[in-house]
């Protein structure tokens, strides 16, 4: 928002006025007279007066800031120099009465507390309407300027102790005029004028292009405050009140900038809040449109959403949103405010079109998902037909080889009742039962695909029991443990079936076997082991281990001869396996992968 001419022309007319106050209070309070007691010019005396009227004039103006400054964090700072400034008139009052040198001394140390810390305030609410507080460096910035505050004014506060900012002697009665600057007083002569500096510099970057002619004004105002500090470091203006003058010009000059608009101030509200990007209205408790932005326009439905408003009950809650199809598009915000409330209009046509575009395409999602899994669903069909047609081939391929074999030993059975005829007869009928057996394990895999083609550790425990005790009613001492956590496929199952039987085989050749079976979770498989494993893909497996302890049987051929064709089926399968051949027994390790084929 820019400002005229006007504004300017009044700045500089406050500026004039408050000169001709600066001037007045100077030609009031001279010449003056020294006391006896302390040497001390009795100007204060003379301008008593002037900061009786000045202090309420402060907290009246602090008041007005507290109403006026749109920013919070602006307003703190404003009222705190409002607050000091009638701080530094009340130690300038008491001071001169005063008959102790020493507490003389520490109150007008105490003058440079304001003199640093409204300087301070007032840059930091330069940097806060320049928007310089949102940088992170910011907040370092500052408590870095109140260190050097803190530093300085201790510095001064302590200047009895080693007389580095003021020089005189408490022998001297004229010690308050006879004084001399020190180093120090120099560096906070300069950190103040630093600080101003940087005020106005911060002023400028928050002011508009527009609005920098304002610094007109303020540029005065700095001027006239240059001079007396010249003036009165040169001992011109030795007994002038520091106090009343320093005060006037500062908050003239922060009042200029709150009337120009550099720091913010409610004194354009209306045109500002006219101004503001916003379809907004500000409503009374009975539903008038108290103010409005430039953006709103008046409808007929106004009643009617004015009406919806005061019905949500925003008594109770600060925000509700609404919407109607009388006005489409459009989205209707209720926050509570001080007497009355806020609605604000948004359009979201645009939100509206990409909800209706995104709806189309999550329906066209939503079918393309369920087409994928039908799509699953027959695929899995058709993977478990497959696996189920590949294990019945598989165990009809089987069950015939087992069906010719035991077709040829009870051919071949022997006639005779001599012992060797009845030992060669038993031994082949022996085996005809364990191959009976075995047909009957692998047939049932067939029903158990067609009705639970799963087995759990309790089932697969029962199955490898029942083998255990068929075993043992050939005369193989046998024992079987199974502790598998997950449910196995049947064609996992066929595998350990050919494995375990044909173990049981070489067995049954042996001298006085006695063998042992364990079925548990084995480690997952990787790439590298074999079923055709891709790279990078993991697969569970299950591992058999089995243990034939035997007496010498190197020289039996059935037992060597069912270990090597053990050895030859494994090796046409794709798993995992170790068999150790001795001539006391053997040792088997078999890996499954779940999803073994059939071979």
């Amino acid at each position: 928002m820019g400002i005229d001419r006007k504004h300017v022309l009044i700045a500089c007319a406050i500026a004039g006025a408050v000169l001709g106050v600066v001037l007045a209070v100077l030609q009031a309070v001279g010449p003056f007279a020294t006391s006896d007691l302390h040497g001390m010019p009795t100007g204060a005396s003379r301008s008593t007066g002037f900061m009786l009227a000045m202090a309420p004039l402060l907290a009246a103006w602090g008041f007005t800031i507290h109403l006026r400054c749109s920013d919070a964090q602006i307003a703190r700072y404003l009222k705190a120099n409002a607050a000091l400034c009638i701080a530094w008139l009340l130690i300038v009052t008491l001071k001169y009465p005063t008959g102790n040198d020493h507490l003389v001394s520490i109150m007008w140390y105490l003058y440079y507390v304001p003199m640093l810390l409204t300087s301070t305030f007032s840059l930091f609410s330069a940097m806060r309407a320049s928007a310089l507080d949102r940088m992170p460096v910011t907040s370092y910035a500052k408590r870095a300027v109140l260190a050097i505050d803190a530093a300085l004014i201790a510095l001064v506060l302590t200047n009895n102790l080693h007389h580095a900012v003021f020089r005189f002697s408490f022998d001297d009665p004229l010690w308050s005029g006879s004084y001399t600057y020190g180093p120090g007083y120099w560096v906070v002569l300069g950190w103040i004028i630093t600080q101003i500096v940087l005020f106005f510099a911060c002023s400028f970057a928050a002011a508009r292009r527009q609005l920098r002619s304002a610094f007109v004004p303020l540029a005065l105002i700095v001027g006239v405050l240059g001079t007396y500090t010249v003036l009165y470091i040169l001992r011109f203006l030795i007994g002038s009140n520091l106090a009343l003058v320093y005060s006037i010009l500062l908050i003239s000059c922060l009042e200029i900038a709150l009337d120009l608009g550099i720091l913010p101030s409610y004194y354009w509200r209306e045109s500002m809040f006219s101004a503001l990007p916003f379809n907004l209205r500000i409503l009374s408790r009975t539903g008038e449109v108290a103010l409005h932005t430039a953006l709103f326009q008046p409808s007929a439905h106004d009643d009617a959403l004015h009406s919806m408003l005061l019905q949500s009950d925003l008594s109770r809650r600060s925000i509700t949103s609404f919407r109607t199809t009388a006005v489409p598009h459009t989205l209707f915000r209720g926050y509570n405010v001080t007497g009355g409330s806020a609605l604000l209009a948004e359009d979201v046509a645009a939100i509206d079109e990409r909800r209706v575009t995104l709806e189309r395409q999550q329906d066209s999602l939503r079918a393309h998902n369920d087409l994928l899994k039908h799509r699953h669903a027959i695929d899995g069909m058709l993977y478990r037909t497959q696996q189920e047609r590949a294990l019945i081939d598989e165990i009809e391929q089987t069950l015939a080889a087992k069906t010719r074999r035991i077709d040829e030993l009870l051919s071949d059975l022997p006639r005779g009742n001599d012992p060797q005829s009845l030992a060669q007869r038993r031994e082949r009928l022996t085996e005809v039962k364990l191959l009976i057996a075995y047909c009957k394990r692998k047939g049932g895999l067939v029903l158990a695909g067609k009705s639970d083609p799963a087995f759990n550790r309790e089932r697969l425990q029962l199955v490898f029991n029942e083998t255990a005790a068929d075993l043992r009613t050939l005369g193989i001492d046998c024992a079987a443990l199974v502790d598998v956590k997950r449910v196995l496929p049947a064609s996992t199952v066929s595998v350990l079936y050919d494995c375990l039987y044909d173990f049981a085989a070489a067995a049954f050749a042996a001298n006085n076997p006695i063998l042992m079976l364990f079925v548990g979770d084995g480690a997952e498989a990787d790439e590298g082991s074999g079923g055709g494993v891709a790279a990078g893909q993991r697969r569970r497996v299950v591992e058999m281990r089995a243990a034939l302890d035997a007496e010498e049987s190197a020289q039996n051929e059935g037992y060597t001869r069912s270990l090597e064709e053990l050895r030859r089926v494994l090796e046409r399968r794709n798993v995992r396996f170790a068999l150790d051949i001795a001539s006391d027994g053997a040792t088997l390790a078999v890996q499954v992968s779940e999803d073994e084929g059939v071979a």
